[in-house]
């Protein structure tokens, strides 16, 4: 504890007070100074008394690169504090926030890269009602967060799609119309047929996906692992999009062949957290995604594209369309 600027100009002035109503007998200077260094006392005893805070953090939802957050702390304490929610790197936002406690603040921040980032620790400068003495601390109130990487639409007449699975209009088939339930994608509603009723109306298809499975091996060179990254989500999403069953092999690990949302989660996970590096896989692979100085390269049936003519366009992330 310390007095701040406010309270050093308070004990100057109380102190100049006293050291000249004793030298020339001004009384009136005394009354002065005692207010001064009683109000002084008062608020050190305020910052004493109320102790270090303490804070309690929402958990943001994961996101993608660009994707904003609502990050929601309550802090139960007294007195007025500054408080500074660090973000590591990886994470950006205006965190810091003056309030009078007990109170519940809330900051936005954005996700800039892929990864796993931690919200917190939270510093803490507490001080009284006027501002004359500051108390500050740390409190050990952190939150892992996870950003995976960019997912980019597959198109272009020679993408892997078109040269591994059949058109992909064509790999399912329309089966019947059925109630909606929670968790069915708006994307599937029938909106003409439930116009005509008081409830919502989703289109079920015939499952045909592909038995084929597809290995999809991802390398790169120290410093470009979320271009790596950002690629292989992008042929492992279009992938199951198009019927495969899908295994992903990278420098951080190995993702089983499978379908479905659960699966899309877990090979999202594993790019969010893999490091640059080699996976001893890339001769198994069906599809070999490498990333170094000269860009990223696409390997299908030893066909090479660049990843720029793998995607329809690298302006447009589907981060709002990957559902995880």
């Amino acid at each position: 504890m310390r007095p701040t600027r406010r309270g050093v100009g308070v004990l100057l002035v109380a102190a100049t007070a006293v050291a000249v109503a004793s030298r020339f007998g001004q009384q009136a200077l005394g009354a002065v100074a005692g207010p001064l260094l009683v109000g002084f006392v008062v608020a050190v005893g305020q910052v004493y008394l109320a102790g270090p805070p303490t804070v309690e953090r929402s958990s943001p939802r994961r996101g993608f690169p660009g994707d904003h957050r609502t990050v929601e702390l309550t802090v139960d304490g007294s007195g007025v504090a500054r408080l500074a929610d660090r973000l590591s790197d990886g994470l950006s936002g205006d965190s810091t926030v003056r309030r009078s406690l007990p109170a519940t603040i809330s900051y936005e921040v954005t996700y800039d890269r892929r990864g796993e980032h931690r919200l917190g620790p939270v510093d803490v400068a507490l001080t009284d009602a006027l501002g004359l003495v500051v108390s500050k601390t740390t409190v050990d109130a952190t939150r892992d967060v996870l950003v995976y990487p960019s997912v980019y639409r597959v198109g272009g007449p020679d993408t892997f799609v078109q040269t591994l699975v059949p058109d992909t209009e064509d790999r399912q088939a329309f089966d019947r119309l059925r109630e909606y339930v929670p968790g069915d994608s708006l994307r599937d509603v029938h909106w003409k047929s439930s116009a005509k009723r008081d409830d919502l109306l989703v289109k079920e298809f015939a499952d045909q996906r592909s038995d084929r499975g597809l290995l999809v091996v991802a390398e790169a060179e120290d410093g470009h692992g979320d271009e790596m990254a950002a690629a292989a989500a992008t042929v492992a999403m279009g992938a199951l999009e198009s019927g495969l069953a899908v295994e992903l092999a990278v420098p951080g690990g190995t993702v089983e062949s499978g379908y479905g949302d659960t699966h899309r989660t877990r090979l999202l996970e594993l790019l969010a957290r893999t490091p640059a590096g080699e996976t001893g896989r890339a001769d198994d692979a069906d599809v070999l995604v490498t990333a170094d100085e000269g860009g990223v390269t696409v390997t299908v049936a030893d066909r090479q594209q660049t990843f720029e003519d793998v995607t329809t366009s690298r302006d447009n992330p589907l981060v709002g369309e990957v559902e995880t």
